[in-house]
């Protein structure tokens, strides 16, 4: 899938977190201590201006409050992250600060943001040395209303060989996630935090990668997927627990997996993925399963305009109420589209993008929703072949692409 595999080029994971509890490691690393981080250099500021970029997030307060994060590259050398702020007229690039700041260039990246309040919302990526191959190590940043800081990441006392932070979710100034993926003895281990006003600390980790869908401290879920199957885990406030999902394809040999988690309540949550729907792993369609309260269950999706082929899925969704969702993703083979989607209740259906013209390669990865009229979703692509990093914005009927500022 597209948009996911460009992000895991940079970044290395998709993720999701969550709960309360101490510090365990996650399956894919059992035995293994969650690996600690470097302290981030004393000489830290601001990154430069300019330069490409990429945007992979987005998260939105309300009409006037939305955050986009990514990194970009100014001349001459270094990779900054990038925040950038829609103030309800406009988008703008933020000042955030960098590891080692201009003065000793980082190769360094935001993968996630979430917000809570207008001075409370965070941001998570990966840094490391511009001199060197990793290890790299975990990036938080956080912003008050005025300013964003860099927050420490927290120590395990084990040994780290790199460490990505891939996902975010806050709730309030007190209640806050991360996850990421690290190697930690020669084996990835999964590593989740958890913020509870004062400090970052681990949390025990799921299996599931991608999320999470916080309807509240006790539920909570996370979705991923196997070769083979799709996985869906649930958080009751004291323990993790793998809850069955159905396969879209009756051959279980075949490629199946969620991407993204997404819900309104306890009986209301959306996960949105890929399944393999012809001979080839690139012959891919739409997955969507819904979560009633009591199962999950596989609902019918499009996948894309008539006579779409080639690779078909879903890579972010937002879920408002029953009677509203919003997913994106990509279709096409070759000449690759946004695909974009809409519950209403009733089913999902298509709905239009306009994109500005010269832009024949596009994908979308992270959408945010604040009600069924207003909504944001970012995505790359090429434009008069130069790549490009684009905002999308839904007013209840269909998607348009905004101008996007330069950091």
């Amino acid at each position: 899938m597209r948009g996911r595999f460009r992000l895991a080029a940079t970044i290395t994971a998709v993720a999701a977190v969550l709960g309360t509890g101490c510090a365990t490691t996650g399956s894919a690393g059992a035995g293994q201590s969650p690996p600690s981080p470097a302290p981030y250099p004393a000489d830290t500021g601001s990154a430069p201006s300019g330069g490409a970029e990429s945007l992979w997030a987005v998260a939105a307060l309300g009409e006037s409050d939305a955050w986009a994060v990514g990194t970009h590259t100014p001349l001459p050398r270094g990779i900054y992250p990038l925040t950038e702020h829609w103030d309800g007229q406009r988008w703008r690039a933020v000042p955030c600060p960098s590891p080692g700041g201009t003065a000793e260039p980082t190769r360094s990246s935001l993968a996630a943001v979430a917000i809570d309040a207008p001075d409370d919302a965070w941001a998570v990526g990966t840094w490391s040395p511009i001199e060197h191959v990793p290890p790299s190590y975990g990036l938080i940043e956080h912003w008050n209303g005025a300013k964003w800081t860099l927050v420490p990441v927290p120590s395990s006392g084990g040994h780290v060989t790199h460490l990505d932070l891939t996902a975010v979710a806050a709730a309030s100034p007190t209640a806050a996630w991360a996850i990421g993926e690290g190697v930690a003895g020669g084996h990835f281990v999964t590593v989740f935090m958890g913020w509870n006003g004062t400090r970052w600390r681990y949390l025990p980790s799921p299996a599931g990668m991608s999320g999470p869908a916080v309807i509240s401290a006790h539920d909570i879920w996370v979705v991923g997927g196997s070769k083979h199957r799709t996985l869906a885990e649930h958080w009751d406030g004291s323990k993790w627990t793998i809850v069955p999902t159905p396969n879209a394809f009756k051959d279980r040999t075949r490629n199946s997996g969620l991407f993204a988690v997404s819900g309104s309540s306890s009986s209301n949550v959306w996960a949105v993925g890929e399944y393999q729907s012809g001979p080839t792993s690139l012959d891919t369609s739409t997955l969507v399963e819904h979560w009633d309260g009591a199962r999950w269950q596989l609902q019918p999706s499009p996948n894309g305009p008539p006579g779409a082929r080639g690779e078909r899925d879903l890579s972010a969704v937002a879920a408002l109420s029953r009677s509203s969702a919003l997913a994106v993703g990509s279709y096409g083979a070759g000449a690759v589209l946004p695909l974009t989607e809409r519950w209403n209740g009733v089913r999902w259906t298509t709905v239009p993008n306009k994109l500005q013209p010269g832009v024949t390669f596009a994908y979308l990865t992270s959408v945010a929703a604040v009600d069924p009229r207003y909504a944001w979703a970012i995505g790359e692509g090429d434009q008069y072949t130069k790549h490009i990093s684009f905002i999308e914005k839904w007013n209840g009927t269909s998607w348009q692409q905004l101008p996007n500022p330069n950091p």
